[in-house]
């Protein structure tokens, strides 16, 4: 009762601001989704073999809505609300509002206007950040409800200038010993600075970008920055990215997406000094109309076997990379199979996507096959040199160059109503992983592998969709 009390309130509240500010219009839009997973050997080991029990069945509800109050066509603000829950269990965290993984928060809120007489579009508030991303979702920092303050305006019809200051995090909590300067958590943000330039002339669109972030010392958030074998660091750290998105559909019905990047961390110790580089793409033929096939590739640089020269792979913030639906990510539904995206890079892929299947009205169908190889040298694992301190584990997220991973999906929609569909994703991944890298690693999961016990990950997710 007191989850169906906050959403009418906020219902009022919503309706009620669009009632009483009569010069105020409103749009909505929004999905709601249910669902019911079924994942089996999510790290690719059973429970019989040595791995975790799990709880494989699991039935999901989401709703999103988003409300955009229009003043005029310079100026408006957006409310973004989600509620989400894991049937049985009382809400995702027992928590109520606005608690970072409860049932019921606001996901962004911000206001945007154009400056009077110009072109400037000024955001300011939280909102969902996606770096440039063409054959996929940005693997540096995608998908990701961040605080930004941003200015963007076109300079001519075919280039546009963006800059923003973004606060990824801030450990400060509100109390009397941290909130005044932040008090002992001093140097606990992580800020980043960012400039775009979007290009688009006739079949060419691209948008190369830079990006900067100041990592304090004190933040937890350093994961995907960080080497192999880290030690501990007394000042902040600076890290910094140069990429571009590309695509070209000049050549109509083909067409051609990439995206490139560079990034590193500069740190006070030659250990924790992580760089590298990562590309993607995609050859996509369109001019079918049962069938849409794809061709795509990835390849991203891999450590070294020498974890006191700091990383080789390309530093990530928040990796929003996918292809297919389940290794990598990147299924239609939420709860969905989802490794550790900080640890999915050094490796190289190859796929081949047909999508938009159809035969019959209103049915269509996704095939996925994926082969997937590590680039990380196998003898910084068999020598030890690797720390769990740094995340790297034996679940699967990361791959040397003696283990590779098979993915195989399928994914079926019924369209019910224009609105509403029905839909189903299969998928099964097997990892093969070298016995002689992994059983004395001394890493989470390793002796594990060792036994030469490699059991498939398989996925049955059943839902419904409403799209407004």
């Amino acid at each position: 009762m007191k989850k169906l009390a906050i959403l009418a309130v906020l219902a009022c509240m919503v309706f009620g601001f669009a009632a009483t500010a009569s010069a105020v219009d409103l749009d909505a839009k929004g999905k709601f989704q249910f669902q019911m997973n079924i994942i089996d050997n999510s790290e690719f080991l059973s429970a019989k073999d040595g791995g975790q029990a799990e709880d494989d069945m699991r039935f999901y509800f989401r709703a999103r809505a988003q409300f955009r109050f229009i003043a005029n066509e310079n100026l408006w603000g957006v409310l973004y609300t989600e509620y989400r829950t894991i049937y049985g269990t009382n809400g995702v965290n027992n928590g109520g509002i606005n608690d970072g993984d409860d049932d019921l928060r606001v996901k962004n809120a911000y206001l945007q206007y154009r400056f009077p007489g110009t072109e400037i579009l000024t955001t300011a508030g939280r909102i969902n950040v996606n770096l440039p991303g063409a054959a996929s979702d940005n693997m540096i920092l995608g998908d990701a409800d961040l605080d930004v303050f941003m200015l963007e305006t076109p300079i001519t019809d075919q280039i546009a200038i963006a800059g923003a200051f973004i606060r990824i995090q801030d450990l400060a909590t509100n109390d009397s010993t941290t909130w005044a300067g932040d008090g002992v958590e001093n140097d606990d943000e992580l800020d980043a600075f960012y400039a775009a330039l979007p290009i688009t002339i006739d079949g060419i669109s691209a948008t190369p970008y830079f990006l900067y972030a100041n990592i304090g010392k004190n933040t937890n958030a350093l994961e995907g920055l960080q080497g192999p074998a880290p030690v501990a660091y007394n000042k902040n750290l600076g890290a910094w990215w140069l990429g571009t998105s590309f695509e070209m559909d000049m050549f109509d019905p083909i067409v051609f997406a990439a995206d490139l990047a560079y990034g590193s961390v500069d740190a006070d110790k030659k250990q924790n000094d992580r760089d590298g580089f990562f590309m993607d793409a995609s050859l996509a033929y369109t001019g079918l109309d049962f069938v849409k096939p794809k061709l795509v590739f990835a390849y991203s640089t891999g450590e070294d076997d020498d974890s006191d020269n700091g990383s080789e792979r390309m530093p990530i913030i928040d990796n929003n990379f996918a292809f297919g639906t389940s290794y990598f990510g990147g299924g239609a539904f939420t709860g969905n199979v989802d490794l550790d995206s900080q640890q999915q890079i050094g490796m190289w892929v190859l796929g081949l996507q047909l999508e938009d299947i159809s035969f019959i009205e209103k049915l269509s169908h996704d095939i996925n096959f994926l082969f997937i190889k590590g680039t990380n040298d196998a003898d910084l694992i068999k020598n030890g040199r690797a720390t769990a301190a740094s995340g790297i584990s034996a679940d699967g997220t990361f791959l040397t160059d003696e283990d590779t991973a098979y993915e195989v999906d399928f994914t079926t929609r019924y369209q019910i109503y224009d609105e509403l569909s029905a839909v189903v994703e299969l998928a099964y991944v097997a990892v093969d992983f070298d016995d002689d890298t992994w059983k004395t690693s001394g890493l989470p999961g390793g002796v594990a592998r060792g036994n030469g016990d490699e059991d498939p990950m398989l996925k049955c997710v059943v839902g419904l969709m409403y799209s407004f």
